[in-house]
């Protein structure tokens, strides 16, 4: 009787530890998964931030570039009106164009710059959005992997207690089966020297009329 309830808090214990693990292991993914979505919001806004710096370089550049195609072609009118030489004015047609391309050319590769920043950016935020499901995922294995320890330690100790519930009940049939043995054998016994014993008077009594004969 003194082994059932050691062995009853032995699975009290038992259940309150993986009850333990268990709400580490809850705690540890929620962890994981808000540190995953603190690192995604700042990737996004990171994108953001290089997405409108790059755009608004990329505009001074095109206005810088604007202002000195019209300056250019302000100062090719002036000296074509101030000169009369056709070889001045072919020199400032020249240069208009030449300006001209060189701002094309410019906005072009900042355009390239800022699409390839872009694209850098997507690559590391999905980059990051990837190793953030894999650690959930990690998570929820372990997560997993201890509830299965939960219930297997539960069953086992569960299986323990029955085993030494039915050796107790086996040991108190047993003893019930040795009492009711003795019980008969002293009965039988009883019975035996009651037979003896009636025996032993009935000859008593023929040797005594035998003799009073």
């Amino acid at each position: 009787m003194m082994i059932t309830p050691f062995f009853s808090r032995m699975i009290i214990t038992t259940f309150c530890s993986s009850m333990m693990i268990t709400t580490f292991c809850s705690s540890m993914m929620i962890t994981t998964c808000c540190s995953s979505t603190m690192i995604a919001t700042f990737c996004s806004s990171t994108i953001f931030r290089t997405f409108y710096s790059s755009m608004r370089s990329s505009m001074m550049i095109t206005t810088f570039c604007s202002s000195m195609m019209i300056t250019t072609f302000c100062s090719s009118r002036m000296i074509t009106s101030f000169c009369s030489s056709k070889m001045i004015t072919t020199v400032c047609r020249s240069m208009m164009i030449t300006t001209f391309c060189s701002s094309i050319m410019i906005a072009t590769f900042c355009t390239s710059m800022m699409f390839t920043t872009f694209c850098s950016s997507m690559m590391i935020t999905t980059f990051r959005s990837c190793m953030m499901i894999t650690t959930f995922r990690g998570s929820m294995m372990i997560t997993t992997f201890c509830s299965n320890m939960m219930i297997t330690t539960f069953c086992s100790s569960m299986m323990i207690t029955t085993f030494y519930s039915s050796m107790i009940i086996t040991t108190f049939c047993s003893n019930m089966m040795m009492t009711t043995f003795c019980s008969s054998m002293m009965i039988t016994t009883f019975r035996s020297s009651m037979m003896i014993a009636t025996f032993c008077s009935i000859m008593m009594i023929t040797t005594f009329c035998s003799v009073a004969v």
